[in-house]
């Protein structure tokens, strides 16, 4: 129970801080632009939307890079030896200081996948439909081109409406978001104590970018290589949209089994080096 208190206050440090109000500020710009297009639509059909768009902003590779740019931005203050972080270890000692910060790095992930979901809808909120419908607006953006029309840059998706409903994959893909913003903050964290930030910061954006690789890949190839690519797999919309005749994103149990492992694996060597590790306290936002 005080492990999972001392997660909390860590978490709200790391939630209320500078890097989130950048974060903030540069999502709601993000989103009201790509929303005033679908706005225009909805006036001229006079129809609402869907509250579950976040999936499928999510499968835009401009937004989305941009969002795991800013994910890397907030993840950026490893390896969370600020001042204020050294009474902390001080009081509850080196382990569970580590535990608290991966746990921190996940619910300050969490919050920014769920703020990420909100600035989604807000633009367009007061016309949105509040069902677990996907209604006729989004169907109709899917199998006509009114994105084009309107210069729409969401790309909407038939195939997943029978596969899930908007509840679901909203869940999904909120979920699955987190999961992998918790991973790439925590190769930061792992990196960091093993090398530097630098190199902390510059390998989280590599698996970033390494979304365009499987992108420009040929379509036989490009299910080979998203295996390996996490930053891929939050386009979890596509799943069940094949490409020039082949499904290439994983399975969504491969996703979270790899992801689950893969952050157990880091968490056990921070632990291990974090028992030995000589701490440079700076003057930095916690």
């Amino acid at each position: 129970m005080k492990q999972l208190r001392y997660i909390w206050k860590n978490s709200l440090l790391k939630i209320f801080n500078g890097r989130s109000v950048a974060f903030i500020l540069i999502m709601l710009a993000a989103c009201s632009d790509y929303c005033r297009p679908l706005g225009r639509f909805m006036d001229d059909v006079d129809y609402p939307v869907s509250w579950c768009l976040f999936p499928f902003f999510m499968s835009n590779y401009v937004f989305l890079i941009l969002f795991w740019f800013l994910v890397v931005y907030l993840h950026s203050d490893v390896p969370f030896m600020q001042h204020a972080n050294m009474y902390q270890v001080i009081r509850t000692g080196r382990r569970r200081w580590a535990v608290g910060q991966i746990g921190g790095i996940f619910l300050r992930s969490f919050a920014a996948v769920l703020f990420t979901a909100l600035c989604t809808i807000l633009p367009l909120a007061p016309r949105i439909e509040l069902t677990n419908e996907w209604g006729k607006l989004l169907r109709s953006v899917a199998v006509t081109n009114a994105a084009s029309a309107y210069g729409l840059d969401i790309p909407i998706f038939y195939e997943i409406f029978s596969e899930y409903t908007p509840l679901q994959l909203m869940a999904l893909c909120i979920l699955l978001c987190t999961f992998i913003s918790g991973f790439l903050g925590t190769m930061m964290f792992f990196i960091s104590l093993y090398s530097n930030k630098v190199l902390a910061v510059a390998g989280a954006l590599a698996v970033a970018i390494l979304m365009f690789f499987v992108i420009n890949s040929h379509p036989m190839n490009r299910y080979k290589l998203a295996f390996f690519v996490p930053s891929i797999w939050a386009q979890v919309a596509q799943v069940a949209t094949p490409h020039l005749g082949y499904y290439w994103l994983p399975s969504v149990q491969y996703m979270f089994s790899f992801l689950t492992v893969g952050t157990g694996i880091m968490a056990a060597g921070i632990l291990y080096k974090i028992k030995r590790v000589e701490f440079h306290w700076e003057n930095d936002d916690v």
